[in-house]
């Protein structure tokens, strides 16, 4: 025998197929009411919880922590409530969001938006069903509605803000006026963040070209100067700390600069792949979604830093997907960055890829050996460092990866200076030695394995493991055998025997070789620095020489190894 459900006689009344939930127009104020059923309860097992139902005024002797409004709640609710779906779920989609009351053997819940009710209406309607057992009874009943004057004090007490006010616009209450004060100290704070951030954003003029970032480099000042012909979009990828960030954030001060009216500067805007995110769902679940993109439709110009931060999240990519759109028909210009290319970054749809491809694709590379030693000497002057070419040469070697780093040990050297108490005279090769002895972070927490070795090299040079262990003799293959033995010689404690059986070879002495080999190629790159070598067989394209090739290699294998 189905259930029986009695409510409130309602107009427009329709009843949502299999759920038994009455409900009524879906518009703010409306009522959307469910009910528990008279006869043929569900049994409070069903979710794992006693089927006891305590009377009206019984209380619990455990102590709650305070819930944001406590008023709001009857507190009989809250702690039965939240014993089931835990604090966390209730603070974010009950504490501040509706309010719980009592009313005789119904529970009232007043939702601060549709989207609330509705989500509530979903996940939450058994947990709901039970607490009405436990503290009204089996006749209890459940109200849920959308009441948004219920959180805005001036429209429940049935006034407005002038009637409100004294006579000539004046409140009649002493404390108002501390309370627009303090709003007004409120916004200036906000406005003063916003300002600060603003002139936080780095300038293009202060980044470092080199030739693995000259093209990204070309494109994006040609947004920042609105030259005729420059990218609509451009997607920037990269290794941490390599520059992407800078670019969008120079592009974007460029724009602003050249934007006379405070006001049209709002339509430039650089955000983080995660604060898109946030923005989003604050949106909807604020029931501000058309506000949310009015403001980011209306943009002459979106940087989004981060953007593989939306992978997984379908809802906040078909909304991008439109924004993306949106800003194309109105020619504005979108400037994107991600660790990875389009077509690598995980759970992305096939739109918003092809959409991404679509526009100019550019990678910036690692920073080669003169970027670096450009970057130690504009990073030891904002420090107020001067360093000795051998420290400087010695600074830019050590660190041949994220830019970040290098910052770091620019920074921790110049604390080291401050401490040593000297002033004056530049800093040689012995403080920054120095500065390396007893950092545990530039080495290995555990030993390097043979197979970090062989899997940081074949993705270096783009080959496969079997082709490496095999009998090719391809000369980016042979290369990589010679790599994998000078590492491993360098970095482990294997003998060539032990080697050898790594690699899958019988005899030791063609590890020997390749070992002799390529000591000797380095050797020869090294006393013909300066001079047009015979480029690498690299599968990037990388002009790098063969000594910056190994450093790099072991900074990614000796950071591997710390990892695990």
């Amino acid at each position: 025998m189905e259930p029986r459900y009695e409510g409130v006689t309602c107009r427009e009344k329709g009843t949502m197929p299999d759920t038994g939930i009455e409900r009524l127009s879906a518009s703010p104020g409306s009522r959307s009411r469910f009910y528990m059923p008279r006869s043929t309860q569900k049994s409070a097992t069903s979710s794992g919880h006693a089927t006891q139902a305590p009377s009206p005024t019984s209380s619990r002797s455990t102590t709650r922590p305070k819930h944001g409004i406590s008023d709001r709640h009857d507190p009989r609710v809250t702690d039965r409530l939240t014993d089931r779906i835990g604090q966390h779920r209730y603070g974010m989609w009950f504490d501040h969001t509706t309010r719980l009351t009592i009313e005789q053997d119904r529970l009232n819940i007043a939702a601060e938006s549709q989207f609330v009710a509705d989500w509530i209406k979903r996940h939450f309607r058994q947990d709901l069903e039970a607490v009405v057992r436990e503290t009204i009874g089996e006749n209890g009943t459940i109200d849920l509605h959308v009441s948004p004057e219920s959180f805005h004090p001036a429209e429940a007490d049935g006034k407005s803000v002038d009637e409100q006010r004294g006579p000539r616009g004046v409140r009649s209450n002493r404390d108002d006026s501390a309370t627009l004060s303090a709003k007004d100290d409120a916004s200036a704070r906000t406005r003063n963040r916003k300002n600060s951030r603003r002139q936080q954003l780095r300038r293009l003029n202060e980044f470092v070209i080199g030739n693995s970032n000259r093209l990204a480099f070309e494109a994006a000042q040609s947004i920042g100067d609105e030259v005729e012909g420059s990218p609509s979009m451009l997607f920037i990828h990269g290794e941490c700390g390599v520059g992407k960030t800078h670019l969008l954030q120079g592009v974007v001060e460029m724009r602003q600069q050249a934007i006379n009216n405070p006001l049209m500067r709002r339509r430039v805007r650089y955000v983080t792949g995660e604060e898109f995110t946030n923005e989003y769902i604050a949106a909807v679940r604020s029931g501000k979604i058309d506000g949310f993109r009015t403001r980011m439709r209306k943009l002459d110009l979106l940087a989004i830093d981060d953007i593989h931060f939306l992978s997984n999240k379908t809802a906040t990519q078909n909304e991008f997907l439109h924004t993306l759109d949106a800003i194309g028909l109105g020619g504005a210009c979108i400037l994107l960055a991600s660790d990875e290319h389009p077509r690598q970054i995980g759970r992305f749809s096939a739109s918003l890829t092809s959409r991404f491809l679509s526009g100019m694709v550019v990678q910036i590379g690692r920073p080669d050996p003169p970027m670096r030693e450009e970057l130690v000497r504009r990073m030891a002057n904002d420090h107020d460092l001067e360093l000795t070419e051998s420290a400087a040469r010695l600074l830019s070697g050590r660190f041949t990866g994220s830019v970040r780093e290098l910052g770091g040990a620019l920074t921790k050297l110049s604390a080291l200076r401050r401490l040593d108490g000297s002033r004056g005279g530049p800093v040689g090769a012995i403080m920054v030695e120095q500065m390396f002895e007893g950092d545990l972070s530039s080495g290995p927490r555990t030993p390097v394995r043979l197979g970090e070795i062989i899997n940081s090299v074949c993705d270096r040079l783009g080959i496969e493991p079997d082709e490496l262990l095999g009998r090719g003799r391809h000369r980016r293959v042979v290369l990589a055998r010679s790599l994998v033995v000078h590492l491993a010689r360098e970095l482990t404690t294997l003998s060539f025997p032990e080697i050898a059986r790594g690699l899958g070879r019988e005899n030791h002495s063609t590890v020997h070789t390749a070992a002799r080999r390529i000591e000797r190629e380095l050797e020869e790159s090294e006393s013909n620095e300066g001079k047009t070598a015979t480029p690498l067989p690299l599968q990037s394209g990388d002009n790098v020489s063969l000594r910056e090739l190994v450093e790099q290699l072991k900074y990614d294998i000796l950071r591997s190894s710390s990892r695990r």
